[in-house]
């Protein structure tokens, strides 16, 4: 009886976390984007069949771009053969200019990543959590959020000027915004099940937040986070094409002034390649992070 009473303690955040993945709503739909409200195991729809699937149909687009291209359906000044494009890829790879100008954008995607994912997430589970901060935040952060990241590359020049800082600076702020308004939505995420075993365990307000709060959120965080990556992308390559001297989005603008299409088009696929293998590597750490939560799996 009094050993049952001494193990209790050493367990509690085990528990909670049992309580938590069986009561906190399930995120996967709007994280993976699966339909139908069901969450498959991870791996659910990923099999080989699947894969080849959607290789497959990449082929397909290729050979129809290739065949509009020569048969000059589409514009040929603008429109290269995607044979064209190919060659182009490959000789700027054999040189390595194009894993140069790769590195550098996604250095600066990285460091806005960082800092704005963290700044939403601190600000919106900060306001999710404390309602009088929300309210004292929240009409500041609503005037900010639908602010075109763009029409913020003038001041920023004036302040960093042109290069690295200044796109670290314009892609934090167009992250932020994703994950502040998933981190606010999530730290209400906590229903009143979790709430009263809180209660039960009789934690305080931040143990609470701790034990239960956060890790609730967590499925919704992440979904934001992982916009808010795609967005630090875009946003670090559209801020290189406008005051930037290199990356990829310096190196499409050039190629596209220069007339050189196949070479606009080969940093085009470089930067799809650049968001598709952030995106992997993101879904494998929050496999790994969330693998309590029924319907993510293990990495």
């Amino acid at each position: 009886m009094g050993g049952g009473g001494i193990r209790k303690s050493p367990t509690r955040p085990q528990a909670l976390a049992a309580s938590i993945s069986m009561a906190a709503p399930n995120p996967t739909p709007p994280i993976e984007g699966v339909r139908g409200g069901s969450s498959p195991p991870a791996g659910a729809g990923r099999s080989p069949a699947y894969e080849l699937s959607g290789l497959l149909f990449v082929l397909f687009l290729l050979v129809l771009w290739e065949c509009l291209a020569r048969a000059e359906v589409l514009p040929a000044g603008a429109v290269p053969p995607a044979s064209r494009v190919a060659a182009a890829l490959w000789e700027l790879g054999a040189s390595g200019e194009i894993f140069a100008e790769i590195g550098r954008t996604a250095g600066r995607a990285l460091a806005g990543f960082a800092l704005g994912g963290l700044a939403g997430v601190v600000l919106g589970f900060g306001c999710g959590v404390f309602p009088g901060f929300g309210r004292a935040v929240g009409t500041t952060a609503e005037f900010l959020r639908p602010m075109p990241s763009v029409a913020l590359i003038p001041i920023g020049i004036l302040f960093l000027g042109l290069g690295f800082g200044l796109c670290v600076a314009v892609a934090a702020f167009a992250c932020c915004w994703p994950a502040y308004v998933a981190a606010r939505a999530g730290a209400g995420a906590a229903g009143p099940e979790l709430r009263d075993t809180a209660r039960a365990y009789g934690l305080g307000r931040a143990e609470s937040i701790v034990f239960v709060l956060a890790p609730a959120a967590l499925p919704q965080i992440f979904a934001g986070l992982r916009t808010g990556l795609a967005v630090a992308v875009a946003v670090a390559v559209t801020t290189e094409m406008a005051a930037a001297p290199n990356g990829l989005g310096s190196f499409i603008l050039e190629a596209s002034m220069a007339g050189r299409p196949e070479r606009m088009y080969a940093g085009i696929v470089a930067v799809g390649a650049l968001g598709a293998a952030l995106n992997a590597l993101f879904l494998a750490l929050r496999r790994r992070a969330l693998v309590w939560l029924p319907g993510t799996g293990r990495p």
